[in-house]
């Protein structure tokens, strides 16, 4: 980037922020930057990105509503400088000092919400944006390095963060931000479900909240040579078993987890879902006693899955 241009961007923007909120722009910067190195993409847009992201954050109410309405960017902005603030740079960034480049405005634009789709640069300044070293909240340096190491994992986390923050304070959710939690969630449940503890643990609570009774997960892999893991699960009914089997084929579909088969849904008593490296054992009540397979594998270790599972 041009540095008389740059030093442009850099005078607008200090004028009109705080002294903390230009202290945090810096350290976004300082963030982007790196991780643009990290990840090998342009460091000049991050540099870009970074110092504009918040160029409008301390502007007051009445303000950035009179802007929303000149930028059209939408009345949902009106009165919500959170989000507003974002969507207003990227707007002046465009208008007032002639940045065309999408990545760069798209950057700017969705750094407080995300969203789903988002590319690397994208995902960079949200992740710097909440894990830059001026940050002080219990998890950021955590997740400033885990940025550094897997950014999909990072940006969930992030929105998860987010979203719970939101929820609890009682404030405005911008469905953008609920996009972008299950847009990572399906990227890190596809990476994570690779490994059959990590899967058949969030197979064990997919049946929990199905309401499958006294589900466990065995760690079969020393024993047996067809598979890692045992999910065992009681239905209240034939019905319900296969409810119980049809939902974790959906969600396995999902995260690109493929059934291998399903047996007995004729009516057995015992449906059983194959997934190669776990099998899932779903019984009715009686059928769980008659066969009794805690007994024949009770050398085997039972994970505690609620502790482990995401």
């Amino acid at each position: 980037m041009d540095k008389e241009f740059r030093q442009k961007l850099d005078d607008y923007v200090k004028v009109r922020l705080t002294e903390k909120r230009y202290a945090h722009t810096q350290g976004v910067v300082e963030t982007a930057v790196g991780l643009a190195r990290q990840y090998g993409i342009d460091e000049d847009k991050a540099d870009m990105a970074a110092l504009f992201h918040d160029a409008c954050k301390n502007l007051d109410i009445e303000e950035m509503n009179m802007l929303v309405e000149y930028y059209e960017i939408g009345d949902v902005y009106i009165d919500k400088p959170q989000l507003a603030h974002s969507k207003l740079a990227a707007a002046i960034l465009k208008d007032k000092f002639g940045v065309v480049d999408e990545d760069v405005l798209n950057a700017v634009s969705f750094h407080t919400t995300g969203r789903e789709g988002m590319s690397l640069l994208e995902k960079i300044i949200y992740v710097a944006d909440a894990t830059e070293p001026n940050r002080t909240y219990k998890d950021a340096k955590r997740l400033n390095r885990l940025a550094y190491s897997d950014l999909d994992m990072a940006c969930y986390e992030v929105a998860k963060y987010s979203l719970e923050i939101l929820d609890n304070s009682g404030k405005y959710i911008d469905q953008d931000t609920v996009r972008a939690f299950k847009y990572f969630e399906g990227i890190v449940h596809s990476q994570s479900f690779e490994n059959s503890r990590t899967f058949a643990t969030y197979i064990a609570k997919v049946l929990e909240e199905k309401k499958g009774e006294d589900v466990i997960v065995l760690d079969i892999s020393e024993q047996s040579s067809f598979a890692d893991y045992f999910v065992i699960a009681t239905g209240g009914s034939l019905r319900q078993l296969n409810a119980l089997a049809d939902e974790i084929d959906d969600k396995a579909s999902a995260s690109n987890r493929q059934v291998r088969a399903i047996e007995g849904r004729n009516g057995s008593g015992w449906v059983l879902v194959d997934f190669g490296d776990v099998v899932v054992n779903l019984f009715t009540d009686d059928k769980r006693d008659k066969y009794n397979l805690e007994k024949i594998w009770s050398d085997c270790e039972s994970v505690d899955w609620e502790a482990e599972v995401r």
